[in-house]
């Protein structure tokens, strides 16, 4: 910065590290437990750093507990959910941001959606999980990946609508003119020039729901039973009626934490490029 003398850079840059590893300090730990055995945890006072490192934690969940088989069930939950999501929410947001219906009705319905994302999940669980428990032409959504993707989809649909319409909105309406002079529809100007101008707020808007899907436990928890499990009810799983598997749980949540943080750092262009279009709004 300019005018910045050395005091001030050195002051900075101490600020940066000390909330760094404030904001570091869980997942270290988290780490660090996941690698100790049962005799360390019982050391008091704790260790600090891990003295004797063992896999037996992660061999037991991805082993004799076949971890591996939840984090399965969240790929193809979390997939789902974030392409009917964005599928339905990115053709709803190009509607409202092109379209003007009477009497306001575009304030609406958004504020509509809005008030519905700000319900509590658990007010909608019960009558989702007798609904589910109804055979629909022979078939049941309950414990399916169908049935919680379509319930996770739904429930981001509100995020999708309020930031693709913000991309729309910046996209100069000339193009999409000029195309419709030319004798292009409405669903090829969509196809051919709005949905690859707003692209980088797809990416980013497909990755926060993939990430909320991931994360989501209350629904997971009441509309699964054992074959479409997810990994947040898998690590909840580790607490026992008379035991806690610390070990296990530490090592579920590194388990469960790498691959989104992998999504997160590879599409990282993507989603502060998507993120910053989609906040410059006029």
């Amino acid at each position: 910065m300019v005018g910045e003398t050395t005091f001030e850079r050195v002051a900075k840059y101490a600020v940066v590290a000390a909330v760094s590893m404030i904001v570091l300090l869980p997942v270290y730990w988290m780490v660090n437990m996941s690698l100790k055995g049962k005799g360390e945890f019982a050391a008091r006072p704790p260790t600090l750093v891990v003295q004797q490192p063992t896999t037996e934690n992660y061999y037991d969940l991805l082993v004799t507990q076949r971890f591996y088989l939840k984090g399965i069930n969240s790929i193809v939950v979390a997939v789902i959910a974030a392409t009917l999501a964005v599928s339905i929410g990115t053709l709803g947001a190009y509607a409202l941001s092109r379209f003007r219906l009477p009497r306001n009705l575009n304030y609406h319905l958004l504020f509509t959606m809005l008030t519905i994302r700000m319900f509590p999940p658990i007010v909608t669980v019960i009558p989702l999980f007798a609904f589910y428990n109804r055979e629909i032409l022979g078939f049941k959504l309950f414990d399916s990946w169908l049935g919680l993707g379509l319930v996770h989809g739904f429930m981001e649909l509100p995020l999708v609508l309020w930031m693709m319409i913000g991309f729309f909105r910046d996209i100069p309406r000339d193009m999409e003119e000029a195309a419709l002079v030319d004798g292009d529809s409405r669903l090829a100007v969509l196809r051919k020039i709005a949905i690859p101008l707003a692209a980088p707020g797809l990416a980013a808007t497909f990755i926060l729901v993939f990430i909320a899907s991931w994360n989501e436990f209350l629904l997971a928890l009441i509309l699964t039973g054992s074959k479409a499990q997810t990994l947040p009810i898998a690590v909840a799983g580790q607490i026992a009626q008379y035991d806690v598997k610390w070990g296990n749980m530490m090592a579920a949540g590194v388990i469960t934490t790498v691959p989104v943080l992998i999504l997160a750092l590879l599409s990282q262009r993507y989603l502060t490029r998507g993120l910053a279009l989609g906040g410059v709004t006029g």
